[in-house]
């Protein structure tokens, strides 16, 4: 049972490793994404489409990297291309609620500077 478990680990370390290099660049791909979209004010509708179009090969990276970890987790082909697509949800549906609520997030921002500024100017008094 053991040498089963090892024979899993070692085979699932290349997996692992092409996942954290999929996961970093999609990632960098939704920041950069975000920050075009967000540059241009982009609606949420639009933003989608900039997410989807600007990042669909690090999608489609990510997407075999998942279902490579849980093949190699023993999940069926079926059952990690499942997960694979709910992950991948998940991720367009937080990028997309994150945009959504930019405005909201940039003047709790600029209440924290202010608030900070504030306290700057009390402690030098």
């Amino acid at each position: 049972m053991l040498a089963e478990a090892l024979i899993l680990m070692a085979a699932a370390a290349p997996n692992l490793d092409a996942f954290d290099d999929a996961n970093l660049a999609l990632t960098t791909c939704g920041f950069a994404a975000y920050r075009q979209a967000n540059a241009q004010d982009q609606s949420l509708d639009q933003f989608r489409r900039t997410l989807s179009a600007n990042c669909s090969n690090q999608i489609a990276d990510m997407r075999r990297a998942m279902i490579a970890v849980g093949i190699g987790r023993g999940k069926s082909r079926e059952a990690a291309a499942a997960a694979a697509d709910s992950t991948i949800a998940q991720f367009h549906a937080r990028f997309a609620s994150h945009y959504a609520k930019r405005a909201e997030t940039e003047a709790q921002l600029r209440g924290l500077e202010r608030a900070l500024r504030e306290e700057g100017k009390s402690n030098a008094q």
